[in-house]
């Protein structure tokens, strides 16, 4: 089982993003019954099929002991015991809502992350999210395939798209197809000024 730190973590992307960090999600944590109080186990992260780190965790009433083994740029291992606070905040609609308290600044926080030697907030660790990182062709392709998805269509962008998907009205399968063609469209002609390309019409 491999320490925090160690196994395929080299292989994420160098910028730091949300993405490319070890995270630990209290609403993932309370759908799958880690938060009663005496749960003992372990939370593991994997990365394209390989493990890349493991953690032990406690769970008490107020709060959540983290229990990893840690090293600075391949350095000596260091044992981490850390305490993380929890707090819960009552629902319009009834019930609770849980929240880690961000052991560094003390915001009410939903996820944590293991960009250093602690779990801490984003904010923090100064994480963005990687769509904050996209330039704009970026984010019209990551539109772009965001609605062949809904049409059903191929990932690839050159596939043509021929039919409507089930039960989809033709309204709004004809206003998606205008808003991918526009898309696609738009991010070709972004590309072409973005190299310098002269096109003449003939």
């Amino acid at each position: 089982m491999g320490g925090w730190g160690s196994g395929k973590g080299s292989s994420y992307p160098k910028k730091k993003t949300t993405e490319s960090q070890h995270r630990i999600d209290i609403r993932w944590l309370k759908k799958h019954g880690y938060l009663q109080p005496g749960s003992v186990g372990s939370l593991s992260w994997s990365f394209r099929g390989e493990q890349t780190g493991s953690i032990g965790y406690r769970m008490e009433a107020d709060h959540m002991i983290l229990s990893y083994q840690h090293r600075f740029r391949g350095g000596d291992w260091e044992s981490v015991e850390q305490k993380i606070i929890l707090d819960w905040t009552v629902c319009n609609y009834g019930g609770t809502r849980p929240w880690f308290l961000c052991p560094n600044c003390g915001k009410r926080v939903a996820v944590l992350y293991g960009a250093g030697k602690l779990f801490l907030c984003r904010h923090c660790y100064g994480l963005t999210y990687s769509s904050q990182q996209e330039g704009v062709v970026d984010r019209i392709l990551r539109r772009q395939r965001k609605i062949r998805t809904r049409l059903g269509a191929a990932d690839d962008l050159v596939s043509p798209i021929l039919f409507k998907p089930k039960g989809m009205h033709q309204k709004t399968f004809d206003r998606l197809l205008t808003e991918e063609k526009f898309a696609g469209y738009l991010s070709a002609e972004l590309i072409v000024k973005m190299l310098g390309i002269n096109v003449r019409c003939h």
